[in-house]
């Protein structure tokens, strides 16, 4: 098993509903991501191979791209790439991947493909929207990942919150950090009185969250069998629970 990915399980998976001819090449966009840094998110092209693998990315040195493999008789899967000096063979495992959405994920890597207009994207917020999330110029990655999931039956995430008790006279925002607590853990993104939140994982007064705009789907609203690290498509971090009021889980 090499060199290809993903769609074997349902032409309908990733790409949309069409059944693909053999060595078939589209246009699109791929997200890969390994070990919490993003190394090409963006348009691509994709190979759809028969059985159903397919290739993301043109699959030459130089750029980036990664091919996730399923076995027929298991119908497990596994992910390769060309490695972080873009080599021109997807020699580099990536293990064994699940099903999330449009991608297939581990603890360390995210394959994802998408037909143009399929991607799920973010709105802008209507100007009477309370809610604000407001990047910063921080450019830290996440130290202590959020772990979701671990179960076949309830959500993903099973909580949710929004941001409340910041003073509108002092700074006025509340710090995402990489870890559950202050220094050394960096600020990774600041948000506001109104901020939603799913809340995800817990340690001691430090929650850690996920969050995105409203009209994102952050796919933690649907049960991940396997307990594995987030790594999209929405915003992660930890903040402290004094300023969360919890309104599920």
């Amino acid at each position: 098993m090499r060199g290809m990915a993903l769609l074997a399980l349902a032409g309908a998976l990733v790409l949309g509903n069409d059944v693909a001819r053999a060595d078939e090449k589209v246009s699109g966009e791929c997200l890969i991501s390994v070990r919490g840094r993003t190394y090409r998110d963006g348009p691509c092209r994709i190979t759809l191979y028969r059985g159903g693998g397919f290739l993301a990315g043109g699959g030459r040195g130089g750029e980036y791209f990664a091919t996730v493999d399923i076995d027929a008789a298991s119908g497990g899967a596994q992910a390769f790439w060309n490695g972080a000096e873009a080599e021109s063979h997807a020699h580099d495992p990536l293990g064994d991947v699940v099903r999330q959405g449009g991608c297939w994920v581990n603890a360390k890597a995210r394959v994802c493909a998408w037909r143009p207009g399929t991607r799920p994207r973010a709105e802008a917020p209507a100007f009477d929207e309370a809610p604000r999330v407001v990047p910063t110029a921080g450019s830290g990655s996440i130290d202590v990942p959020i772990v979701i999931g671990g179960s076949e039956k309830f959500d993903a995430c099973t909580g949710a919150g929004h941001v409340v008790g910041l003073d509108p006279q002092g700074d006025g925002f509340l710090s995402v950090r990489s870890g559950p607590g202050g220094k050394p853990y960096s600020e990774l993104d600041r948000l506001y009185n109104g901020s939603q939140v799913s809340i995800c994982d817990e340690k001691g007064p430090w929650m850690g969250v996920v969050y995105g705009p409203r009209s994102m789907d952050c796919n933690t609203g649907t049960p991940w069998a396997t307990r594995m690290p987030y790594t999209g498509p929405c915003k992660t971090g930890w903040i402290h629970s004094r300023y969360v009021k919890a309104t599920a889980g």
